[in-house]
């Protein structure tokens, strides 16, 4: 069953049957015309609503498709809930959406409590129609709101009465609200040794399998970067062009564990994180960050390997969007020792940890392989 009905006033409506019966019938057999036809439109109505009450609602389908919001704290957008209705029509009904409180409704009728909102929005919809109602919602606070349930009211139009039809299956639709971010100013250094994808004008290295254009050949090109259909029409060598490129990549680890419990800044680390992917995506320099909750999977925490986009920067903003003091932390050495047993080191790494005299001999490896940044605990507030 996908709606579980509930009736309200349905057996007040079963004694106005019963009580109309009788008095139909007991006209009848007096031969009492004039009252029959009088309590027969009272009767007709009752019965049409027992009948409206019976069918109505067992053709709406809520189209259930998996879909995620994604919002900035303050930010607004809307809650799409689609319908169809292959049975009897629905009018002046409303439907009561309920939420987790990372999102808040926003120009709506709405209650709250314990954590949720519940939203009510009017709704109807006729035979064979569809319908979408959009519920405008804002960012709150960092965190996965999922929607806990949909109730659709259908009041009778004629008498009272009504009918509560409450969706069963899990509903895949939620909205997400990322951490804060702020401007930060910090430039990432490309690798003097070593070539890679970012386009940089000052780099030693080039890409040869992308040129740009042509130029005269001066002494010293190499023969095989002679562009030759170039030399033929214009009559002198020309050489080859290709875009200037370097490595650039950083790495991110952040401890979150002090001892055994949560460290007092877990906001404020989150959005420092945050800030930083934020800068990277916009550099287009590859990024991959660890932080010490433990996580299933390939790895005993979450750890995003080195990548670069939109897809590797959603999938990064919404595993931070979902981390919570509540997470279980694993000793940050021990993520320092996995990382330089089985991943790849970029070519910068940041470590912002308190403690962090404790790490550093850990890291001394680390120091002769790439570019090592310490970051203090306060050093997380330093940028707007």
């Amino acid at each position: 069953m996908i709606w579980k009905r509930q009736d309200l006033s349905f057996k007040y409506t079963k004694k106005y049957v019963e009580i109309l019966l009788i008095c139909a019938v007991a006209c009848f057999f007096f031969k009492q015309t004039l009252l029959l036809v009088i309590i027969s439109f009272p009767l007709f109505l009752v019965l049409f609503q027992l009948y409206y009450f019976r069918k109505v609602g067992n053709g709406l389908v809520f189209v259930n498709d998996k879909k995620r919001i994604r919002l900035m704290k303050g930010t607004t957008a809307y809650l799409e809930l689609s319908f169809q209705n292959n049975g009897l029509p629905i009018w002046n009904g409303a439907i009561v959406l309920t939420f987790q409180d990372c999102i808040a409704p926003f120009d709506a009728d709405y209650n709250s409590a314990s954590g949720f909102y519940e939203v009510n929005v009017p709704f109807s919809i006729g035979y064979k129609k569809s319908v979408t109602v959009q519920i405008p919602v804002v960012g709150i606070r960092r965190g996965l709101s999922r929607i806990k349930g949909i109730e659709v009211n259908i009041p009778h139009p004629l008498t009272e009465g009504s009918i509560i039809l409450n969706y069963e299956p899990y509903i895949l639709m939620d909205a997400i609200v990322y951490p804060a971010i702020y401007t930060i100013k910090e430039e990432f250094y490309p690798s003097r040794l070593k070539s890679g994808e970012l386009e940089l004008n000052s780099s030693l290295f080039i890409d040869p399998y992308f040129p740009v254009g042509t130029r005269d050949y001066e002494p010293g090109d190499q023969f095989n970067h002679i562009h030759w259909k170039a030399s033929a029409k214009t009559q002198q060598l020309q050489t080859k062009v290709f875009t200037k490129v370097a490595n650039v990549s950083v790495l991110f680890l952040v401890n979150l564990a002090d001892g055994y419990r949560m460290v007092h800044d877990f906001e404020k680390k989150i959005e420092w994180l945050a800030s930083h992917i934020e800068a990277c995506y916009k550099a287009n320099v590859p990024f991959a960050f660890g932080i010490n909750i433990r996580s299933s999977g390939k790895r005993p925490f979450i750890y995003i390997p080195i990548g670069s986009g939109d897809t590797h920067r959603v999938q990064a903003l919404e595993w931070l969007s979902i981390l919570s003091t509540s997470n279980i932390t694993v000793p940050f050495e021990n993520i320092i020792r996995y990382i330089e047993a089985h991943e790849e080191l970029p070519m910068s790494a940041y470590i912002l940890s308190q403690q962090m005299e404790k790490y550093q001999p850990i890291l001394r490896t680390w120091e002769q392989k790439t570019s090592v940044n310490y970051l203090l605990e306060y050093e997380g507030e330093n940028y707007d």
